[in-house]
């Protein structure tokens, strides 16, 4: 069981088990190791995870800008081209077009 918190009546903070453990000059328990060291590791551990994560959207939001640059080139040329057509029809094409499918078929 993990003895209650101390509080120094000079300054009135709470002394945690560990530091008073360290201040009796007594070895730490494996228990209290952990404890004096989760919140460091865990808090590294998330910075770490965070940056792994922004790092990788990196590519997939420049591939984002360019079809969306795409996309919209295609559907000015769409509307241009054929302006009878209805704009679905149109972003249709213009998907069609920027995710690799053939270029647009000859319509009349």
């Amino acid at each position: 069981m993990v003895p209650p918190l101390k509080v120094d009546t000079a300054i009135d903070v709470p002394l945690a088990s560990m530091s008073a453990a360290y201040q009796e000059g007594r070895r730490l328990t494996p228990r209290e190791m952990v404890r004096s060291h989760a919140f460091p590791v865990l808090a590294a551990l998330s910075t770490i995870s965070l940056i792994v994560i922004a790092w990788s959207l990196i590519p997939i939001s420049r591939q984002a800008a360019r079809w969306n640059g795409c996309f919209e080139e295609s559907l000015r040329w769409q509307r241009r081209d054929f302006p009878k057509e209805s704009k679905t029809i149109s972003k249709l094409w213009a998907t069609r077009y920027c995710n690799g499918g053939s270029l647009p078929m000859p319509r009349k």
